[in-house]
């Protein structure tokens, strides 16, 4: 049995916990729960699961996994790429295109070319009927003031510089005082693989994930609620309003294989994903109004 190993069974067991009971809060099934307090990780599907079941059962327990990580690494398998392929395998879908879009690239400068014979014809034809109308002996010159109002133009020149003057100026200032849909992310701290964040200037706090391959990820707020606890799969995804909180954790286990949409917005990690491949972002909510 590892350090860590007796560190979590005697916390547990402090808290009149039993593995069965462990089981029920965590999901984790009862043998790989052993296997983590005997530090047994060969009985496990890989190394990248033993990492996220250790964080899990220090979050069960009330530990911080951040700081069991630090004290207990030696007792910690490391993370092997190799098992957990990072996105290539999403970038090699972007990067070769397929039969059908290489045919519509190929379609569109015969496009082109069409659309620019049409324009010359069409400017070829107006001036031949310009050039017509002015050699024509059956033209009305008499009819040419009709043209040339002196009056009424300076009427209609006069509303259209009111127009103007009014209404544009109306217009940016409603679209400046818009809030802004998607918000804007600054940072406030980084610690190791921990970040904090501000999110403002929005009224909305709306978060969609996905999983690209296989990772573990939870969140919570600062109350100790806890919203998401899982592994999520290949395609799996959850969304989720957090409007209504003031501060959200995420604690995502395998960064390269996890996508964080915030109110339709990509997000980008706060540190490298193939560096830091364990994050952990808190992010602080402030609505439009508050500071």
């Amino acid at each position: 049995m590892t350090e860590l190993g007796n560190k979590l069974k005697q916390t547990r067991e402090e808290k009149g916990l039993s593995l069965d009971d462990l089981q029920t809060i965590t999901k984790i099934q009862k043998r790989y729960l052993i296997g983590v307090e005997e530090g047994n990780y060969d009985i496990m599907p890989g190394q990248f699961y033993a990492r996220a079941f250790i964080r899990q059962y220090s979050e069960a327990v009330g530990l911080d996994p951040d700081v069991m990580f630090e004290e207990y690494a030696n007792d910690i398998p490391a993370n092997e790429k190799e098992e957990i392929p990072p996105l290539s395998r999403v970038k090699t879908k972007k990067q070769v295109p397929s039969s059908k879009n290489t045919k519509v690239w190929n379609f569109i400068p015969k496009v082109l070319l069409f659309l620019a014979l049409i324009a010359v014809i069409a400017i070829i034809y107006v001036i031949i009927q310009n050039v017509g109308l002015g050699n024509s002996p059956g033209s009305q010159p008499d009819k040419e003031p009709v043209l040339i109002d002196t009056g009424d133009t300076g009427n209609e020149d006069q509303d259209d510089q009111e127009g103007e003057s009014g209404q544009p100026d109306d217009t940016e200032e409603n679209s400046a005082n818009e809030p802004l849909s998607s918000g804007v992310l600054s940072e406030v701290s980084t610690s190791g693989s921990n970040a904090t964040l501000e999110l403002s200037e929005t009224d909305k706090f709306e978060v969609e994930l996905a999983s690209t391959g296989r990772t573990w990820v939870g969140i919570s707020n600062a109350a100790g609620e806890t919203f998401l606890s899982a592994e999520l799969a290949e395609g799996d995804t959850e969304s989720f309003d957090f409007t209504d909180e003031e501060e959200v954790v995420f604690n995502v286990g395998w960064v390269p294989d996890t996508q964080i949409t915030i109110n339709g917005e990509p997000f980008e990690f706060p540190f490298p994903v193939d560096q830091v491949t364990t994050q952990r972002i808190t992010i602080k909510f402030l609505p439009n109004g508050e500071q």
